[in-house]
């Protein structure tokens, strides 16, 4: 008997709860997905050992910024951050200095999203 496959798991930050719960439900049918409001509370969930295939984070969120946490997770877990997909609706890659992350511009379809996650979800890129 093989063993079964895992869905992808990804973490999403946004702190718009409408936002939130709208992507979770598009992502849901292909994803096994972890919400969040705010960056912090995902960077203390990776420290502890949570690990994702992606992590779709909006920039501006309230309190620390989907560009501090990034610069925070390349600086402490590089490899879930050569993960993070930002979605934005004003992407400046120079506010990222030399590690730009991934990047949507919003407003991004459920297929944009999808087509940004597909790279870091196929089974050899996967997270341990």
């Amino acid at each position: 008997m093989f063993p079964l496959a895992r869905s992808p798991r990804v973490l999403l930050i946004d702190d718009d709860a409408m936002v939130r719960r709208a992507l979770v439900r598009g992502l849901q049918r292909k994803y096994a997905v972890t919400d969040l409001a705010d960056a912090e509370s995902a960077l203390a969930l990776i420290a502890g050992g949570a690990r994702f295939d992606a992590i779709l984070c909006d920039l501006n969120l309230g309190g620390m910024s989907g560009r501090d946490f990034f610069l925070c997770l390349d600086a402490k877990d590089e490899d879930q951050a050569r993960r993070v997909v930002i979605l934005t609706g004003n992407f400046t890659a120079g506010l990222f200095g030399d590690r730009a992350p991934r990047f949507l511009e919003k407003p991004a379809s459920m297929a944009m999203i999808d087509a940004a996650l597909a790279d870091l979800v196929s089974p050899d890129m996967r997270a341990a």
